[in-house]
C-alpha cells in the first residue's frame, strides 16, 4: 500500500487505505496450458513463478531488450512504478509529470517500458512512474524490488495469484465474460477517499458474518483491516478497543495498527479464518472517507488462489 500525497493521479492509496512508501508518494497463477476452474469457456493463463519481496508477491518480468526486472504486484495502485536507477540502466526516455497548474513535479517522471513479458505472458508496453527509490530502500520503507506492476498494467485480462502453488497467471485481453467458479464478488474502482485515485474494491467478503466492501491490496501484508467509519455498523466496538498493536513498515511510511480479533473472516460461503486477527486503523493510517469498509491483504490470501477479472469486474478466491 503506497500513496502520493503529492500527485493524486500518480499516487493514491493505502492499500488499506494506507499510503505506501516514499516521502509521500505511492507506491497491491497458472502457467501456459492451464485453465481457470470456471468451466469450458475459461481462457488459458500464461505467466510465471511468484517470488517474494519482503514477504509480498513479486514476479520476474522481461523488457523488450531482454532485461530482467523484479516487480511487485500491486493491486492497490493505479500507476506502475520503476526505480530511477533501473530506468537509467535501461536508457528509458523520461517525460515530465505535470501538476494541475501545468508545472512539472521535480524528481517525478513518466516512462514507457516496451514489450513487457511476465514469464510467457505478453503484457505489451507499460507506462510507469519513475522515481528514485534508493533512499527508501535504505530506510526499509519499501520492499526491495525494481518497481511495481499496478492493476492497470493488466488491462481487460484475468489476473490469477496462486498463493498455494506460488505462481502468477494472466490471460489474453478478454472480449467476453468468463464464468465464475461459484459466487463472485463485484469489483468497482472508487477513488480512495474523496480526492484520491481509483482503486480496486470488491464485495463478497464478510467479518463475523456481516458483509463488507473491501479494497484488494496485494501489498498490504495484514489480513483484514476495518476503517473507523465502519466499526459501529459492523458491531466491532469492543474489538477495535484492543490495546495490542502491530507495526506495518510498508504502509504509510510505517504505521501501527490496532490488533483485535474476529470470530470469522470469510469470502462468500468459505470461512477463510476463525478466531482471526482483525486490524483497525490508528490515526496515522490513511482512510477512505467512509467510501468502503476496509482492506484485505496477503495474510488472508495465503494458501488460496485469488482471481481478478478486469474485464467483467469480478473477484473470486478458492
Amino acid at each position: 500500500m503506497f500513496v502520493s500525497s503529492v500527485i493524486h493521479g500518480c499516487a493514491r492509496r493505502a492499500g488499506c487505505g494506507c499510503a505506501r512508501f516514499v516521502r509521500g508518494m505511492i507506491l497491491g497463477g497458472c502457467f501456459a496450458g492451464l485453465a481457470l476452474q470456471c468451466g469450458a469457456q475459461a481462457p488459458a493463463l500464461k505467466g510465471g513463478r511468484m517470488i517474494e519481496c519482503s514477504g509480498l508477491p513479486c514476479v520476474d518480468v522481461t523488457a523488450e531488450d531482454g532485461t530482467h526486472l523484479k516487480m511487485l504486484i500491486d493491486t492497490g495502485n493505479t500507476h506502475s512504478l520503476l526505480d530511477m536507477a533501473k530506468a537509467k540502466e535501461l536508457g528509458l526516455e523520461l517525460g515530465p509529470v505535470n501538476g494541475p497548474d501545468g508545472k512539472p513535479y521535480p524528481n517525478y517522471f513518466f516512462a514507457t517500458l516496451k514489450g513487457v513479458k511476465l514469464g510467457d505472458a505478453a503484457l505489451g508496453d507499460i507506462k510507469l512512474l519513475v522515481v528514485d527509490l534508493q533512499p527508501d530502500f535504505a530506510k526499509g520503507n519499501i520492499p526491495k524490488a525494481d518497481g511495481t506492476l499496478a492493476y492497470t498494467a493488466f488491462g481487460s485480462r484475468l489476473l490469477r495469484l496462486d498463493y498455494k502453488s506460488r505462481s502468477v497467471g494472466v490471460s489474453e485481453i478478454l472480449t467476453a465474460e468468463v464464468p465464475c467458479p461459484g459466487a463472485c464478488g463485484e469489483v468497482t474502482t472508487p477513488t480512495f477517499g474523496k480526492h484520491g485515485p481509483p482503486i480496486v474494491v470488491t464485495t463478497g467478503f464478510a467479518v463475523n458474518g456481516k458483509p463488507v466492501a473491501v479494497q484488494v491490496d496485494t501489498l498490504y501484508s495484514g489480513s483484514m483491516l476495518i476503517f473507523p467509519t465502519s466499526v459501529e455498523k459492523l458491531g466491532l466496538e469492543r474489538e477495535s478497543a484492543a490495546t495490542k498493536t502491530r507495526f506495518f513498515p510498508f504502509t504509510d511510511g510505517g504505521v501501527d495498527m490496532t490488533e483485535g480479533e474476529a470470530r470469522t473472516e470469510s469470502f462468500q460461503d468459505t470461512t477463510l479464518k476463525k478466531d482471526a486477527t482483525l486490524y483497525f486503523a490508528t490515526p496515522k493510517v490513511h482512510t477512505p472517507d467512509g467510501m468502503f469498509d476496509g482492506t484485505v491483504g496477503a495474510e488472508l490470501f495465503a494458501g488460496h488462489v485469488v482471481t481478478l477479472d478486469f474485464y467483467a469486474h469480478h473477484f473470486w478466491m478458492i
